[in-house]
């Protein structure tokens, strides 16, 4: 939130600008690199868009702060997007009936509402964050871009990484599904992950369930 303009309204020294908004973290990655080996790295997940109703952050914003990154000795940058505000960490199904129940009884009905406006807009779309990643790859000097956000289909990582547009990729959710998928992938047993972004294991975080693959449902 101290990177986004629309969350960091600070006038100090911590906000205002570009750099005032990124003072915050830089101050982190100095004093976590003061206390670390020098031979182990520093890696950052990045917002690359905020979806606010404002402007926050935006990929051409996200390509500032990861230069700054890598100019001080950032190793790696993973791109990802969304705040709370739209559901857009939860791309494809809002298991709204799930997330309700974690909430008090009074907000229940607000929420239901909110959920049901922003349903259209979550569904779910392959590789959804390769435009920021082509904004914030050539900016890196060299450092590895790492890609998260609907990543599915082996053929397609492979063809992201052999076209630069990424050096690694990363998952969540087909990984609660299937731990071993990439073994799978490298005995040829699967082509794609089974997660069909139910979002029901996001759910279970709110829910304060062990984080697991839900498909079937929440028990109750």
């Amino acid at each position: 939130e101290f990177l986004s303009p629309f969350f960091n309204r600070r006038k100090d020294g911590w906000g205002g600008t570009d750099a005032g908004r990124f003072r915050f973290l830089k101050a982190i990655i100095s004093r976590v690199r003061d206390v670390l080996p020098d031979d182990m790295p520093i890696m950052v997940k990045l917002n690359t868009n905020d979806y606010t109703p404002r402007a926050g952050i935006t990929p051409d914003l996200a390509a500032t702060y990861a230069k700054w990154m890598v100019e001080i000795g950032v190793a790696a940058v993973e791109v990802s997007c969304g705040t709370y505000y739209g559901f857009q960490t939860i791309r494809g199904e809002i298991p709204g009936a799930e997330l309700v129940r974690a909430l008090p009884a009074w907000m229940r009905p607000m929420a239901r509402v909110k959920m049901k406006l922003q349903a259209s807009g979550n569904r779910f779309k392959e590789a959804y964050n390769i435009a920021a990643a082509r904004t914030i790859k050539p900016v890196m000097n060299g450092a590895p871009l790492i890609l998260v956000g609907g990543m599915r289909r082996l053929s397609q990582m492979e063809e992201i990484v052999h076209g630069g547009d990424a050096d690694m990729i990363a998952m969540s959710r087909p990984f609660i599904r299937e731990p071993s998928l990439v073994r799978k992938f490298q005995e040829k047993k699967a082509a794609s992950a089974a997660c069909i972004s139910c979002n029901k294991c996001f759910a279970a975080m709110f829910n304060e369930m062990p984080i697991r693959c839900y498909v079937k449902g929440l028990p109750t």
